[in-house]
């Protein structure tokens, strides 16, 4: 297990594949701890890798053990070395090799989808080399096939809208929600439903009956 860790509750989440909502909330009720981290006018909760190598097993704490049992597990865990792969409380012992595994996978996936985007600070993330916005792709998936995209985008690989539908997921954009069809489909959308005019390229006018 990767030592030093630092994620907010959105990339642990992503990590151990559980809602950043029920991570806060354990974080709020005391289950674990979190550090704060000043981001601009904000503060960031993050965690470490105690936090993700419990709550990647805290499906079968909760099944075994009471509040007060979950917390000494979570105490145990904190004191691990990152190659001890075994939590013991009392004559309980809880093992770790599988939770560790899916989530250094897990964290090598988010590395793998940052590595195709360009972030920089202050302006929209984009896939690298394309220049293409990530969240307006991610919120195309909403309303599009994968296929489609692929379409309406052909310099953009599969493997690049998949990455962008995670990164969007794990950093989501404020503000008003993108359109969920390309232009191009809207227009055909538009041609179809006859208020637009493919030749002309013109809005089609509303016929008024005498």
């Amino acid at each position: 297990m990767t030592t030093g860790l630092s994620l907010t509750l959105n990339e642990a989440g992503y990590v151990v594949e559980q809602s950043s909502t029920a991570i806060n909330r354990a974080v709020d009720r005391g289950v674990i701890k979190a550090t704060l981290q000043r981001r601009g006018n904000t503060r960031l909760r993050k965690v470490g890798a105690a936090e993700l190598r419990f709550l990647a097993i805290a499906g079968e704490v909760e099944r075994k053990l009471t509040p007060a049992g979950r917390r000494a597990v979570y105490e145990a865990i904190r004191r691990l070395s990152s190659d001890d792969h075994q939590a013991k409380v009392g004559i309980m012992e809880f093992s770790l090799n599988e939770a560790d595994r899916r989530i250094a996978a897990r964290l090598q996936r988010l590395q793998d989808v940052k590595a195709l985007i360009d972030e920089r600070d202050g302006v929209d993330a984009v896939l690298r080399g394309a220049n293409v916005s990530v969240h307006e792709i991610a919120a195309l998936v909403q309303g599009q096939t994968i296929e489609e995209i692929l379409e309406d985008y052909p310099g953009l690989a599969r493997n690049e809208v998949e990455a962008a539908v995670e990164f969007a997921k794990v950093y989501p954009r404020t503000g008003r929600p993108l359109p969920t069809r390309s232009f191009k489909r809207m227009l055909a959308d538009m041609a179809q439903a006859g208020v637009w005019d493919v030749e002309t390229e013109k809005l089609v006018e509303p016929r008024t009956i005498p």
